[in-house]
């Protein structure tokens, strides 16, 4: 049975709707294969050392959840309007992660079973309230988005040299 290791939660502002998560070493924003482009449409993809995800919106501020386990927790869907993405894999050189947006806010988390390979499964909700909510958006209130994504990491090995 899979164990949580660790957990961290956090609110966000996804400038132009994106949030990312990459070691701290890793060049932000290199991306060969437009990982970010297919993020538009599966709502994450990996360009195998960042995890790019896309918001429904870009005014109010979303909950992230960052789950690590000690192997794979074998998430569903549950309730109504909850969606999951396909694994996905990326590789934490350090160990030290940053979840972040474009030109806002940073956010950084030692990870406990320290650097590899992981796997990453995205659990996300609210996306259609937020879409519907996009045009009312005040972004000088205090209100969150309904939005919220649950990033789900396990480790499954050693990076490989090239």
């Amino acid at each position: 049975m899979p164990n949580l290791l660790d957990e961290h939660n956090v609110v966000l502002t996804p400038a132009y709707r994106i949030l990312s998560l990459r070691d701290a070493d890793a060049d932000a924003g290199h991306d060969p294969d437009n990982a970010l482009g297919q993020a538009y449409a599966t709502v994450a993809a990996s360009t195998g050392t960042e995890l790019h995800l896309v918001c429904a919106q870009a005014e109010l501020p979303v909950a992230v959840g960052l789950r690590l386990w000690d192997t794979d927790p074998a998430v569903t869907a549950q309730g109504d309007g909850v969606g999951l993405t396909a694994p996905l894999e990326v590789e934490f050189a350090t160990g030290l992660v940053v979840l972040s947006s474009p030109t806002a806010e940073a956010v950084d988390f030692r990870l406990l079973t320290g650097p590899g390979t992981y796997a990453a499964v995205v659990e996300h909700s609210g996306r259609t309230s937020a879409e519907q909510h996009r045009p009312n958006a005040d972004p000088a209130s205090n209100e969150v988005s309904h939005e919220t994504y649950t990033i789900n990491l396990w480790r499954t090995g050693d990076i490989e040299d090239d």
